[in-house]
């Protein structure tokens, strides 16, 4: 009888400690949330300035403005989901014009702070190529023209 009842105490203490990394999680979730979506809006507000400033061609201001759209979706798909960055893309694409390919490219013409960050497939490298992506981007233009015109 004692067995069954420090059974059930233990049974007890476990679910009372599940419970309480439940409302952790979620509180935990719901400050990632809120966070990406800042984030996003940020990135969003620089893009729109790099577009008005003429320092991005449409196509790439298309394809980044997709990117940035669904960078909460793509965050929250890695974090509640345990996707991965690829993944998460993959699934914002689902009835977009755009195609994984067409991403793929137009982060293959990215200077390396987006590139490799992005490679790595993760949460910290999302977020960091993302602020590449938006960053600078009169320097990485102007760096991107200079080397293409020393190679002609």
């Amino acid at each position: 009888m004692t067995r069954n009842q420090s059974t059930q105490t233990e049974l007890k203490q476990i679910q009372h400690a599940h419970k309480t990394l439940q409302s952790q999680n979620k509180y935990s979730l719901g400050i990632v949330m809120t966070m990406a979506s800042v984030l996003q809006n940020t990135f969003q507000t620089k893009l729109a300035a790099l577009k008005s400033h003429g320092l991005i061609s449409h196509q790439d201001y298309d394809m980044a403005h997709f990117v940035l759209e669904n960078f909460q979706f793509v965050i929250v798909q890695c974090c509640q989901h345990n996707e991965t960055v690829e993944v998460g893309v993959r699934k914002a694409l689902k009835g977009q014009n755009f195609t994984i390919e067409e991403i793929s490219q137009f982060i293959a013409r990215q200077p390396s702070e987006v590139r490799i960050p992005w490679c790595k497939n993760t949460v910290e490298g999302f977020v960091a190529a993302c602020r590449n992506l938006v960053a600078d981007k009169g320097k990485n233009t102007a760096k991107h023209a200079e080397s293409a015109e020393a190679t002609s």
